[in-house]
């Protein structure tokens, strides 16, 4: 009898992430209406990157039965981004909550970790991660406490030892927002239509140590939100 291999630390059945404002966890079928409403509106992927926002509400269900499997599997680990319920605020469309609600709050957001990848001469365990929030949700620092609860629970609970992130050169926002969580830019790879043009990327690099100053940083300018 062959015996399965060894799963590794980072491969669970689900994850689960919890802030003060937020609860960042595994995407469940029942999401599958509220997140389409939010992944497929064009107003919150105005430069691209949202990999799958054409796919329908069916679609999605089907999709998340599959991050089910790749997340069990330690591939990657997909997260919903929720807002609790006592947080909503009262400048909040109505409708649009409706739309939103699940069972544990309001879907207004994703992140989470699109790969992880083993360097087998150094053992070093590789995450690319990313986030988008709502634009009607903008201006509360929601992705910043989404990201350091990414890097946090990453480098703490599963044993990540770099993280890298991707951009469109042109988003300007999320650029803003490295800078904010002190991030360097580490490269801008050049696209075929030359520097600045749609399809250069920006990509940012850091390891724990990194993280540690950038961590003490937001502390002390009271930009920490966990």
């Amino acid at each position: 009898m062959t015996e399965s291999p060894e799963l590794p630390p980072y491969a669970r059945a689900a994850h689960r992430i919890e802030t003060p404002r937020l609860i960042l966890r595994s995407l469940q079928v029942d999401d599958a209406a509220a997140f389409t409403q939010v992944y497929s509106n064009p107003l919150n992927s105005p430069f691209g990157g949202a990999v799958g926002n054409k796919r329908t509400e069916a679609e999605q269900r089907a999709n998340i039965e599959k991050q089910a499997l790749s997340t069990a599997r330690g591939e990657n680990a997909w997260l919903v981004v929720i807002l609790k319920p006592d947080q909503v605020g009262a400048s909040s469309n109505e409708s649009d909550l409706k739309q939103l609600r699940v069972h544990d709050g309001f879907v207004i957001g994703s992140a989470g970790f699109n790969m992880f990848h083993v360097v087998p001469e150094s053992a070093t365990l590789l995450s690319d991660i990313g986030a988008l929030i709502d634009y009607r949700f903008h201006r509360r620092a929601l992705a910043m406490e989404t990201l350091q609860a990414v890097i946090e629970y990453g480098f703490s609970v599963l044993g990540v030892t770099v993280f890298t992130l991707e951009t469109n050169a042109e988003n300007v926002p999320f650029r803003a927002l490295m800078e904010r969580l002190g991030v360097p830019i580490e490269k801008i790879t050049e696209g075929g239509r030359g520097h600045g043009e749609e399809g250069d990327e920006a990509s940012y690099r850091f390891g724990l140590d990194e993280w540690k100053v950038m961590k003490q940083n937001l502390i002390a300018n009271s930009k920490w939100y966990l």
